[in-house]
């Protein structure tokens, strides 16, 4: 046994010893759909860590993302790969996870109810705690949080601008508004007014989305939730509360930025609070 403890330990081992990753022509394709995964769950995840539950949250993260079931299947594979490789090797001394492959059926989102998000806030430092209630609020990506400059936040009309806004040209065209809730005016006042317009307001703090998944997981831990609760539960968090809230499904996929509908309707079978609260309100 060995000291392969983390997730780029166990790939950079497999890259060098699994023979097909050696020689094979697909050796290209596997490093990136890796990468992809490091992206996800950070270079230093615990090997022992990526359960099966683990693996889920991270197909769901990619459904999220409208990445087709080919693909989901395709950034699975070489993870449960490095798994069994190390098994094999004698590397670990836990069997790999067994995960399905996607076909038509779609997985339930991980969520985390409010009062858990309040006491992740707690136990954070005010820089992460401050993160936390934003993508909370906002349903953003980690990657959209961190994008997110001064000029992107309109205090005086209360919106929040994800991937552009009116009047500015985009890549792609693409942007959503979200509207600023009371939690977060102080942060956003505090970060904004007085700011370059072309300021991160958060890159000084998260220079990566590495290091938030990192410290996010190191508060996880605090509040006794399982390891497949990751930072990105907290935009499927965002979603289920407008469910429960009786928030119209084709407002919430444009709040969440979704193309296919299929992506924001599961949501609505995320709980039965949404049910319980429908059937309340038309029979009082």
């Amino acid at each position: 046994m060995t000291d392969i403890t983390t997730w780029q330990q166990g790939m950079e081992y497999t890259l060098r010893t699994r023979y097909k990753w050696r020689h094979g022509t697909g050796r290209n394709t596997t490093i990136i759909n890796c990468n992809h995964f490091t992206d996800f769950a950070g270079a230093n995840y615990p090997l022992v860590d990526i359960t099966r539950k683990f693996l889920k949250s991270y197909q769901q993260d990619l459904e999220d993302k409208e990445i087709c079931n080919a693909s989901i299947n395709r950034r699975i594979a070489p993870v449960t790969t490095v798994l069994s490789h190390l098994y094999e090797e004698e590397e670990i001394d836990f069997p790999p996870p067994r995960v399905k492959q996607y076909k038509e059926s779609r997985g339930r989102p991980y969520y985390f109810l409010k009062e858990q998000v309040e006491e992740l806030c707690e136990r954070a430092n005010p820089s992460l705690s401050a993160l936390i209630r934003f993508a909370s609020c906002t349903g953003g990506r980690v990657s959209e949080l961190l994008a997110v400059k001064a000029k992107d936040i309109d205090l005086s009309q209360g919106n929040i601008y994800f991937g552009g806004r009116p009047g500015f040209s985009t890549k792609n065209g693409d942007w959503r508004v979200i509207p600023i809730v009371e939690q977060l005016r102080p942060i956003l006042e505090a970060r904004v007014v007085g700011t370059h317009p072309d300021i991160q307001i958060f890159g000084d703090e998260w220079h990566t989305k590495q290091r938030v998944l990192q410290k996010f997981k190191q508060v996880t831990r605090q509040i006794d939730v399982e390891p497949h609760y990751v930072f990105h539960c907290l935009r499927h968090s965002f979603a289920t509360w407008h469910v429960e809230a009786g928030t119209h499904l084709r407002l919430l996929m444009e709040l969440m930025g979704h193309k296919d509908y299929k992506t924001t309707l599961r949501y609505a079978k995320v709980t039965d609070t949404a049910r319980t609260n429908a059937m309340s309100s038309v029979f009082k």
